[in-house]
């Protein structure tokens, strides 16, 4: 008996689920389980929808093998709510590759509705849902696959610039699992009485409001600035459990209008730090990794998602993965790509210009393949199309560099300039055309 595998279930239960057999006003949507079994899905009465329709879909249990299940065909009659299935928000037109190949090699996609039951991940294909969509301040997501590549400190750095030119700052650490943003801009002294971790725990209790106050502390970097740069820290000061509040941040919580997701949560406490401090800009620390922290905030969260990279088969495979998920869901993907920006992190000192110009080729290749429109050549490009050339210096895989500098090398942003500490030449160096790069997105010129 040939094994089925995961990826082949999903092509065997599309092919089905689209037959032109099937009656068309009735599309067939498949339900994925978190073992990843797959289910029929039918919004209608058991009764009203023809026999041999039906017995034609069960037919193809055999053909999952292990990904099949004991109810295949799922009706609205099998639920006391159908409306919670059939009218979950996590249903996504989905592209799925079908095997065979087109005279001219290309395989062809099978779309079909996919209900994707998900331990985690979930969050990466829900996008905005705030209600304060077209009036909250930007947000700025700094955001990596990996560590290492100089996300805090250019954090920092552009707080900074900010702050100079007048501007109130919010950082606010969502890096829980590996908290710092506090230690680089708040010396011992400054760090609030409580952090992000303390809001979720508290909030799970009813209590989120009463920790909002000391949530959130000056930073020193902005003292000699007409700004200021406010810190919402992931750890509070004097913490001694934090292993323990951690392991409860992410629990779903009940309330009275129903159980409120991790995501919606992580939405509520920065609208309320939006509200308390009233922020002209809003920087937002993610976990690196393919995380739900780092979900919410590209997905969920940000006006513009800054992705940093080196030239490294680990970036570009690891982004290539995540450009994936989103390319086969094409409702989520357009809502997302125009607000990605790659950053070129750590842009060395010697031989600039092939570098840059290998990783402008990685780059522009990912976002080519993954993310832009794709024109059928011989076609004019239609004037909405999302797509551009190599070259365009405003297309989303156009890099914005960070310059590798000696002098930024184990930096302390707080350091004063006397006492070794980096003076506004070292930063503009190093981060001046990010910083371009970074207000013009937001402010729109």
């Amino acid at each position: 008996m040939k094994i089925v595998r995961f990826n082949d279930a999903l092509r065997i239960a599309a092919l089905a689920a689209t037959d032109a057999r099937l009656p068309p006003q009735w599309p067939v949507g498949l339900v994925r389980d978190v073992y990843g079994r797959l289910r029929f899905a039918v919004n209608v009465e058991r009764a009203d929808y023809p026999n041999p329709a039906r017995l034609q879909l069960e037919s193809r249990t055999a053909d999952l093998g292990a990904f099949a299940t004991s109810n295949q065909v799922l009706f609205r009659d099998d639920f006391s709510d159908p409306d919670a299935l059939f009218a979950h928000a996590d249903w996504h037109q989905t592209l799925v590759i079908d095997s065979a190949k087109t005279e001219g090699g290309l395989a062809t996609e099978i779309s079909v509705r996919l209900l994707d039951r998900q331990v985690t991940g979930q969050d990466w294909l829900r996008t905005e849902t705030s209600e304060s969509v077209e009036t909250h301040p930007p947000r700025i997501v700094f955001y990596g696959l990996k560590g290492g590549v100089g996300r805090s400190t250019a954090l920092a750095m552009l707080a900074y610039r900010l702050a100079r030119d007048g501007k109130r700052v919010l950082l606010i650490d969502f890096d829980l699992e590996s908290p710092g943003l506090s230690g680089l801009l708040l010396p011992e002294e400054r760090v609030p009485s409580f952090g992000l971790v303390d809001w979720f725990v508290e909030d799970a209790v009813g209590q989120g409001e009463s920790v909002l106050c000391d949530l959130v502390a000056d930073s020193p970097l902005a003292a000699q600035s007409t700004g200021a740069i406010r810190v919402a820290a992931a750890m509070g000061s004097g913490e001694t459990a934090y292993l323990s509040k951690l392991a409860r941040v992410y629990a779903d919580v009940p309330s009275p209008g129903g159980v409120q997701r991790f995501a919606q949560r992580m939405l509520r406490v920065v609208e309320a730090l939006e509200s308390q401090e009233q922020p002209d800009i809003v920087l937002i620390d993610s976990r690196a990794g393919l995380h739900d922290v780092a979900a919410v905030s590209i997905a969920g969260l940000a006006t513009v998602a800054l992705l940093f990279a080196t030239n490294s088969p680990q970036h570009w495979l690891g982004y290539r993965q995540l450009f994936a998920h989103w390319q086969h869901r094409p409702e989520v993907l357009r809502h997302i790509r125009s607000r990605l920006a790659i950053v070129q992190a750590l842009f060395p000192e010697s031989d600039q210009a092939a570098r840059a110009a290998r990783f402008m080729q990685q780059s522009y290749d990912l976002f080519a393949d993954c993310l832009y429109d794709q024109i059928e050549p011989g076609e004019g490009t239609p004037v909405d199309a999302f797509t551009f050339d190599m070259d365009d210096q405003a297309a989303p895989h156009f890099p914005w560099r960070v310059r590798w500098s000696a002098r930024l090398q184990e930096f302390d942003p707080l350091l004063r300039v006397e006492d070794g500490g980096a003076d506004n030449t070292d930063i503009e160096l190093a981060f001046g055309p990010f910083f371009h790069e970074v207000i013009s997105a937001v402010s729109g010129g």
